[in-house]
């Protein structure tokens, strides 16, 4: 049976550890620099029937499957830390949220010893219920990580055999999710502020909710490659009327940043005539503006 090792032992870990305990994996180990002074860690600990080990060196001797589940700012110190204890025989599947460049930086560490290494990306909320939590997974030996676990059903999916596109596409993602959840609550702290809540709230319904997500993207591309000079400048205005709700307009603020910098390249006058562009054509033309900036 394979011999599971969680390099962190925090909620994700944990989670994780329940959801492998209820598919039949036992003697799962861990090591966590906070196991010491943590209560609720311990109590993780016994909920998943884990053994916690006194050091990364323990962690490799007892474990082929090592599983990293740190703080992400952490990710690749964790690994240094155990890098010299590994060998061919280990696999390394990194599920830590950290950019495509630190997982490849990372992946660089280990392979030379002959470490599986596995970019897995995590893309929903960490549970314990694994069949339900999407996957996403890159590196040489990706596609074989579910026979490592016989009995547990996974939602997994291999996306590419080069370490760090899984991770790509899960910053990416986030960058809605998170981005998204910052421009609400900016939004909605001046609306509360200023008791305007419900009307924007009904507003943005009436406007948002006949389109798909994929759809609504697409609108906001295609729309703003002909209006995105009024729309930047429209924003100048929201971050003054954030500003005197008594809220720092940092979402609006960035948001003109964002939209001025093709508006200042002349992406409208690209786009002035005619119907809507279709998204693909202008995010071409945005690349091809970036381009003309980047350094040869």
């Amino acid at each position: 049976m394979t011999r599971v090792g969680f390099l962190g032992f925090g909620e994700a870990g944990s989670s994780i550890a329940a959801g492998l305990g209820a598919g039949g994996i036992t003697g799962i180990v861990a090591f966590d620099i906070a196991w010491g002074t943590s209560e609720v860690m311990r109590e993780r600990a016994l909920g998943t029937r884990t053994e916690m080990l006194d050091s990364p060196a323990d962690l490799a001797e007892r474990a082929d499957v090592i599983i990293s589940a740190v703080v992400c700012s952490e990710a690749e110190r964790a690994a240094r830390s155990i890098a010299e204890h590994l060998g061919p025989s280990h696999w390394y599947l990194d599920i830590n949220s950290v950019s495509a460049g630190v997982k490849t930086a990372i992946a660089g560490l280990l392979e030379p010893r002959g470490v599986a290494y596995v970019d897995v990306a995590v893309m929903s909320n960490v549970s314990s219920d694994l069949a339900r939590l999407p996957l996403l997974a890159a590196g040489p030996r990706a596609a074989d990580v579910p026979d490592l676990f016989p009995g547990v059903a996974l939602d997994y999916t291999t996306v590419s055999d080069r370490a760090g596109e899984a991770a790509r596409i899960k910053m990416f993602r986030s960058l809605f999710v998170k981005g998204l959840e910052a421009l609400a609550l900016e939004s909605m702290m001046a609306c509360w502020a200023t008791g305007v809540s419900d009307q924007v709230l009904a507003s943005l319904e009436g406007t948002f909710g006949k389109y798909t997500f994929p759809e609504l993207v697409h609108h906001l591309i295609e729309r703003h490659a002909v209006h995105g000079a009024r729309r930047a400048a429209e924003l100048e205005e929201v971050a003054t009327s954030i500003a005197e709700a008594g809220v720092e307009p940092i979402m609006a603020e960035a948001g003109h940043r964002r939209m001025s910098w093709d508006v200042e390249r002349g992406l409208q006058a690209r786009f002035q005539a005619g119907t809507d562009p279709d998204w693909r054509t202008v995010l071409a033309e945005l690349e091809r503006l970036r381009m003309d900036e980047a350094p040869s």
